[in-house]
C-alpha cells in the first residue's frame, strides 16, 4: 500500500513538472486577436507579458471581470518548472468587483529565484470560495527568471 502511494506521488509530481515545462494545456492570458470586451475573456493581464524576463518582485497588473475576485481580490502564485511555488500574491482592485464588467487589479510578488531553472509560470486564479472545483479558472503567464 505505502508503495502504491510513492509511486503514484512519483508520477503525478512528473506529470506536473512536465506540463509546466512543456505549456501543455496552457491557455495564453489574452489569445491573439481576442477582443478583451468578449464575453468569454475574463482575464486581460497587461503586464508581464508572455515569456517576459522579471526580477523580484514582479509588479502584475491588468484587468478582469468582477466575478474573477471575491471580497475585491483574486490569488497569484509563481511555480517554477519544477513545480516549487517560489512566491504568492493577492491581487486587489480598488474599484467595485461586484460587476460582470472589466475591473483594474494590481499585485506585487516577490520571490527568491530558483537554482534549478530560470523558466516559471505566473498562475493567476479566480477566487473560488466555494471550493467547488467546476468553478476553478486559472490563467498561465509563462515568465523567464533573472
Amino acid at each position: 500500500m505505502r508503495k502504491t502511494i510513492i509511486i503514484t506521488t512519483v508520477l503525478v509530481i512528473i506529470l506536473v513538472v512536465v506540463f509546466l515545462v512543456f505549456d501543455i494545456g496552457r491557455k495564453p492570458a489574452v489569445a491573439p486577436g481576442v477582443n478583451a470586451t468578449t464575453t468569454d475573456v475574463q482575464i486581460v493581464v497587461s503586464y508581464p507579458e508572455d515569456n517576459h524576463e522579471v526580477s523580484s518582485p514582479i509588479k502584475i497588473s491588468g484587468k478582469a471581470r468582477g466575478n474573477w475576485f471575491f471580497e475585491g481580490s483574486f490569488p497569484i502564485k509563481l511555480v517554477d518548472a519544477n513545480g516549487n511555488i517560489l512566491g504568492t500574491s493577492i491581487a486587489t482592485s480598488s474599484e467595485d468587483w461586484m460587476t460582470t464588467e472589466f475591473i483594474n487589479f494590481n499585485s506585487e510578488l516577490s520571490f527568491e529565484k530558483s537554482t534549478s531553472t530560470r523558466r516559471a509560470v505566473l498562475v493567476l486564479s479566480k477566487d473560488n470560495p466555494s471550493g467547488i472545483p467546476d468553478f476553478d479558472q486559472s490563467v498561465f503567464v509563462s515568465l523567464i527568471l533573472k
